[in-house]
């Protein structure tokens, strides 16, 4: 626990997700409710059950409702860094990380996770251990695919024959230019001596610091970082939403990730203050908060925004349901 203690959570919450739109216009994406808890609330309540207590929370876009989110929680130690400029992943944990070498000096390991992926303790302490064990400087959490249209969103690694050590990384490579079958995640372990590379690093041609040519810079200087898988499943284009989320149809995979079998049997997630007609026909449909669903309302892999209304006999498929700026209910299909 002592060695815990000495290790701060870097949670990265500032980006504006255009991906999410036009939900996240209203709502930032830490603050997405996964089966009635948000994202961000989910990934500190992770690491709490680990046994880690001290946080930092990259802020930006949004963020006095992030913040406000964060500070419901209790029994933990947190401060706010505030990212003013898009200027990537890189400079956002260097941001933290100075923060952190300013004010909390006796911090030895910075777990780094982005504010859309939620993973259990057992894969968190996974991870930890092999920080301790191994006395690798820095780990990256993995997850395997044999679906090559992963590489459009994710980095894609190289290893070595024991499965460990990882020797070469390729952010959202091209169909000719996939290593291995084992991508990263934005699930992070390191030592200070990250710092370096960090600081190195120039700007991408999308004009930003991207946190993978640290990790490239720490490879060319012998310094391999180590990865670990997991995620059990075989990931695939259809499933990876379950845990990252990144598009609104993600929303659906995630929530019915934490639905509770044991208290139903339907892939469905009903929000507080929701109302159903009777005869309604829902399949992998998540409705926020306050729905109100006539009857005979068919509705298929559906996400159903706040306090909407939809009249009886209602039908759609593969969409997400909201109201424009004028009130008109608005269909986005994914």
């Amino acid at each position: 626990m002592e060695e815990k203690l000495k290790t701060i959570i870097i949670i990265l919450a500032a980006g504006n997700a255009t991906r999410l739109r036009p939900l996240s216009e209203r709502i930032p994406k830490p603050l997405i409710k996964i089966n009635g808890k948000t994202i961000i609330s989910r990934i500190i309540t992770s690491f709490t059950n680990s046994g880690f207590n001290r946080f930092i929370v990259l802020v930006g876009y949004k963020s006095e409702l992030v913040k406000k989110e964060v500070l419901r929680k209790k029994g933990i130690q947190v401060d706010f860094v505030e990212q003013t400029e898009r200027t990537g992943m890189a400079d956002g944990i260097l941001l933290c990380i100075n923060y952190i070498n300013e004010y909390h000096k006796e911090i030895n390991n910075y777990f780094v996770t982005a504010a859309d992926i939620i993973f259990s303790k057992k894969e968190i302490l996974k991870m930890y251990g092999l920080i301790q064990n191994r006395k690798a400087n820095i780990i990256l959490s993995l997850m395997r695919s044999q679906d090559k249209r992963i590489g459009k969103g994710h980095a894609n690694v190289k290893l070595t024959m024991d499965g460990f050590k990882i020797t070469d990384i390729i952010e959202k490579p091209s169909v000719e230019q996939i290593l291995s079958e084992f991508y990263s995640l934005p699930l992070y372990i390191f030592n200070n001596k990250i710092s370096y590379y960090l600081e190195n690093i120039e700007v991408s041609e999308r004009g930003e610091k991207e946190f993978q040519d640290a990790i490239k810079e720490a490879i060319n200087n012998k310094e391999f970082p180590l990865g670990i898988n997991i995620i059990d499943e075989l990931i695939s284009i259809e499933n990876i939403g379950a845990y990252h989320l990144t598009y609104l149809k993600d929303i659906i995979g995630m929530n019915l990730r934490f639905l509770d079998r044991s208290q139903t049997n339907t892939n469905l997630i009903i929000g507080e203050g929701s109302e159903i007609g009777i005869n309604c026909y829902l399949v992998d449909t998540v409705l926020f908060e306050n729905v109100r669903l006539g009857d005979n309302v068919n509705l298929e892999n559906c996400i159903v925004d706040k306090g909407i209304i939809l009249k009886k006999g209602y039908k759609a498929k593969d969409c997400f349901l909201t109201y424009d700026k004028k009130g008109n209910l608005n269909k986005i299909e994914f």
